[in-house]
């Protein structure tokens, strides 16, 4: 582990970017969470710091105020932050939100792009339920091994995942079949596009590295499909062998889009990491 001289430099640089407004609210932010007795120790509390900072540096590149952005004066602030740090696990964040997303946008709404085609809810709430126990699992494994061991336990558990989904989807029989309508449906699925979006966006600005925005570009594809199989007359397009191509080439650029997202979302977090570093 590095000591925290390191630390305490590669923060020093951080602070350097900050406008002078920002470098005064963020020199009381520290003395206030100084007074935590878990930062006794420096290490500890540079690199706590360390955490914080490209957040800060990235809500004043867009232009945000200090005050705006930790939700008042510094030394709320400090008391909110200290008070979330007692309670919160490592793997406590708005990241666990991303394979219920992911489970939503990659899985649930291709199945209800054509209206003709219903959604099993028996088949989905057991596939939700199987997610749920591999997320678990994996949250378990990740701080049993090194960055290259959790790659692969994570990729493990994700092939597996997916035969498991699969064989259920074969097993179970159509229970709770829910047809989502061409008017009503066609409502209801853009109204949880502009929710959603509205969501990752608002968490992007408390959480710059979030892996959430990874989901919007397939959430819209997957919308839009959906929208133009309950419209005419282009509905009627969407039942034949070239609507089916449509629909695989949409899903197959929406998964792209979320590798492609999450890979450069991924790079962000290693950049982050080096700067502490």
């Amino acid at each position: 582990m590095a000591e925290h001289p390191t630390y305490s430099a590669a923060n020093a640089a951080l602070r350097a970017q900050l406008t002078t407004e920002n470098q005064a609210y963020w020199d009381q932010l520290v003395a206030a969470l100084r007074q935590d007795p878990r930062f006794t120790d420096e290490e500890t509390f540079q690199e706590y710091l360390g955490v914080l900072l490209p957040g800060f540096l990235a809500a004043q590149r867009a232009n945000k105020s200090a005050g705006d952005y930790w939700h008042g004066d510094p030394l709320a602030a400090a008391q909110r932050l200290m008070k979330r740090q007692k309670g919160h696990p490592w793997w406590w964040s708005t990241d666990l939100f991303f394979p219920l997303g992911l489970f939503f946008v990659g899985l649930v709404l291709p199945t209800v792009i054509l209206p003709a085609v219903p959604l099993q809810l028996l088949k989905i709430g057991v596939q939700l339920v199987l997610l749920v126990v591999a997320v678990i699992l994996g949250l378990w494994l990740t701080p049993r091994f090194a960055t290259r061991g959790q790659l692969v336990s994570w990729g493990l558990i994700a092939v597996g995942l997916l035969v498991i989904w699969n064989l259920v989807g074969r097993a179970l029989p159509a229970v709770g079949l829910v047809y989502v309508t061409r008017k009503g449906g066609s409502l209801a699925l853009l109204a949880v596009a502009v929710i959603l979006t509205a969501l990752i966006l608002w968490d992007q600005r408390r959480h710059p590295n979030s892996w959430l925005p990874a989901l919007v570009a397939d959430l819209w594809i997957m919308t839009v499909l959906a929208l133009i199989a309950r419209i005419n007359p282009w509905s009627s397009l969407m039942v034949t062998s070239t609507g089916n191509l449509l629909i695989g080439l949409g899903t197959l650029v929406g998964d792209i889009s979320i590798l492609v997202s999450g890979w450069h979302i991924w790079r962000q977090r290693q950049a982050a990491s080096l700067v502490k570093k």
